[in-house]
């Protein structure tokens, strides 16, 4: 993925999404999550992605054993992207109205 985003501009909106997600998986490498954690969200292979990411951080909130990971920024900018992007899904011909 940083290959393939290395010769793209992104936008405004895509760039807070970016910087908002880079915060996260900086608070996931903080901690090492439980072991329970670990293999329930498969957190020890090496193609770990947002999905386990993100579970791994909510489940931190639950339980409490680390700092709380607070995903509203993340949650705003990637609301204000998917605003901007919506439209030209049907204008792109991705879906037909």
């Amino acid at each position: 993925m940083v290959q393939y985003l290395a010769d793209k501009q992104l936008s405004v909106e895509a760039c807070a999404v970016l910087d908002a997600g880079r915060e996260l998986w900086q608070a996931y490498f903080a901690y090492t999550d439980e072991r329970s954690v670990r293999e329930e969200f498969k957190l020890n292979r090496a193609d770990v992605g947002w999905y386990q990411i993100r579970n791994a951080l909510k489940k931190r909130n639950e339980t409490g054993d680390a700092l709380p990971v607070d995903f509203t920024k993340f949650s705003d900018a990637y609301e204000v992207l998917s605003t901007k992007l919506r439209p030209l899904v049907y204008e792109y011909g991705f879906l037909k109205q």
